[in-house]
């Protein structure tokens, strides 16, 4: 129920064109300062996850860990989605709590 609510926010996220897709777009993000909130798939690989982790920090960027990258393929209808980056702060705040809530 609440992976569904959280979902349901991706996707006004992303209707609103605040959130962003991939390595390269959340690097970017990151480095023009609009990055609020990265979440990344549970299912990725260790170093992966590091290298996710580590520009989270080196940007000053909040980081959690939702889902599975099956989850983002199949919500999306894209290929290979491991991190996404949400650019506006209530829709950042909004995931974060709903997260917490679980």
């Amino acid at each position: 129920m609440q992976k569904e609510k959280i979902l349901s926010l991706l996707h006004l996220t992303r209707k609103a064109g605040k959130l962003q897709f991939g390595f390269d777009a959340c690097e970017r993000s990151c480095l023009r300062g609009k990055a609020k909130l990265l979440i990344y798939a549970s299912d990725l690989k260790d170093r992966r996850k590091r290298d996710y982790v580590t520009m989270a920090e080196a940007f000053n960027v909040k980081i959690i860990e939702f889902a599975s990258k099956q989850t983002f393929q199949e919500s999306f209808k894209m290929r290979k989605v491991g991190i996404l980056s949400i650019e506006d702060k209530n829709f950042a705040k909004g995931i974060t709590a709903k997260l917490e809530e679980q």
